[in-house]
């Protein structure tokens, strides 16, 4: 069987039409890994065995001269005050599980939002493949059918032989034919690498949803294991404060006075133990030099003043790269009439994430309103939510972002972010209404309050505690970082 040159070229180009089409099989995605986002979280922190009651034997020995009866209420006031640590080393577990539960669930959301979007763009990669595809079919079907001539042609083209193979020959190699086969090969590869897109944001998608249902185990865990912290604290306390009583001829009343006022005298001592050396050293990590603009606060948790150390630079934003431009289309010789050009592909259409719910801005805002904000989300019907940003429920960090976001003011979403991206940091000693405060070491803060002033912060502290006001000294044994930031 004899080919001529028409013919050859027609079979060269229905063979490209089946070679494009396997393009478009996607090829075997990537693992995708999420890093330290899937990282393991220890353990829930266990709560120490509450240590034994003394025995009414004891207390009544202890009543047989007066120094025993002060070594006994000695030891029972430092056995409230193990149990006062045991609550708060409960406490401070409970909110790393919860943080841990809450970051979760962004980077779930996260992910959620980047696997729709790229399941858009395989989508309309794959209509424009099949829209590229059926015009190439078109092309080739005719050159087949004609000999490897358009019919516009022929009634230019007198004659057989050369004359008619140099047409057909032309007519194959239009600027416009080569075009549409590269457009198809282009769309072929698009379609493929965007599939495999899809599929590992699919994937990561459901990484995030593992880590976050194992956060949400270690949260409930933890959340058990301080509650049971706060009772047996509460049993321990009563029993002990009766003893206390009988030692020292008062009344459990009393006693309970004398024990209370005993733990605020602990944690105003500890408070300003960390207060002084935040004061007289600068913020790990950013030098000695002290903040621009900082100034010292009228109101402060902690004394002692000190220049405000240079916060750290915020991280650069990522740096978006462009898509490659198509290449330019050669030029069609002067001969042969230019067909139709084929049309570049539609625009994805991408789907926009749903905002995160805020306030509007109040006119003139200020820290003051986010302080206000905040205050007023205190009690019900608001309450702690894991991972929550409003309207009703809200996490630590979450309350924080829509406070500020009613001042105008639109900070990142975690603890860790919020305190890194401030403009502005400063010792406790400085700290001033509005301030940061953050718990926990950097870079990994695991719960933020927003300072009131006067030793206190409002916060979305857990689920039994809600939105509340609390003393800082209070939780200053909880790894109270020693430095504030400020919006």
């Amino acid at each position: 069987m004899s080919w001529t040159g028409s013919g050859r070229k027609t079979a060269v180009l229905c063979t490209a039409v089946v070679l494009l089409g396997t393009l478009a099989l996607p090829a075997q995605a990537s693992a995708l890994t999420l890093g330290q986002a899937r990282g393991s979280l220890p353990a829930a922190g266990r709560v120490p065995a509450s240590p034994e009651i003394p025995s009414p034997e004891e207390i009544a020995a202890a009543k047989s001269s007066e120094s025993a009866t002060a070594a006994e209420v000695t030891r029972i006031d430092g056995l409230l005050a193990d149990a006062s640590a045991a609550q708060e080393t409960s406490l401070g577990a409970s909110l790393q599980a919860n943080n841990a539960y809450g970051e979760a669930l962004v980077e779930l959301a996260t992910r959620r939002d980047a696997a729709t979007v790229a399941a858009a763009r395989a989508a309309a990669a794959e209509a424009e493949q099949a829209k590229t595809r059926k015009q190439v079919g078109q092309l080739a079907g005719d050159l087949y059918r004609n000999g490897g001539l358009n019919p516009a042609l022929s009634s230019f083209v007198s004659g057989t032989g050369q004359a008619l193979e140099d047409a057909a020959t032309l007519e194959a190699v239009t600027a416009g034919r080569a075009r549409a086969f590269q457009s198809a090969e282009t769309a072929a590869a698009a379609a493929q690498s965007l599939t495999e897109a899809a599929a590992d944001a699919n994937r990561a998608a459901d990484e995030a949803a593992t880590t976050a249902e194992a956060r949400k185990t270690d949260a409930d865990r933890a959340t058990a294991a301080q509650r049971q912290a706060v009772a047996d604290a509460k049993a321990q306390r009563s029993a002990l404060v009766d003893q206390l009583a009988s030692l020292r001829n008062t009344t459990a009343a009393l006693e309970s006075a004398r024990v209370d006022a005993l733990d605020r005298q602990r944690q105003q001592e500890r408070l300003a133990a960390l207060t002084a050396a935040a004061g007289s050293a600068p913020q790990p990590g950013t030098g000695s030099q002290p903040a621009s603009g900082s100034q010292p606060a009228p109101a402060s948790p902690g004394g002692g003043g000190s220049a405000a150390p240079q916060p750290a630079a915020p991280a650069p934003a990522p740096v978006e790269v462009p898509p490659a431009a198509a290449p330019e289309p050669a030029p069609a010789p002067a001969p042969a009439p230019a067909p139709e050009p084929v049309q570049a592909p539609a625009p994805v259409p991408v789907p926009v994430p749903v905002p995160v719910p805020v306030p509007a801005p109040i006119a003139g805002g200020s820290n003051q309103t986010a302080i206000s904000v905040a205050l007023g989300k205190t009690g019900s019907p608001y309450f702690y939510q894991y991972g929550g940003t409003g309207a009703y429920g809200f996490d630590c960090s979450g309350l924080v972002q829509n406070a500020f976001a009613a001042a105008g003011k639109y900070l990142p979403r975690t603890a860790s972010q919020q305190f890194a991206q401030a403009p502005v940091h400063v010792p406790l000693s400085q700290a001033r209404p509005g301030d940061l405060l953050v718990w926990g070491s950097p870079p990994g803060f695991y719960h933020v309050a927003i300072y009131l002033g006067g030793g206190r912060v409002v916060q979305a502290l857990n689920p039994d505690a809600g939105i509340t006001v609390t003393d800082v000294a209070a939780m200053s044994g909880m790894q109270l970082y020693g430095y504030a930031a400020r919006y």
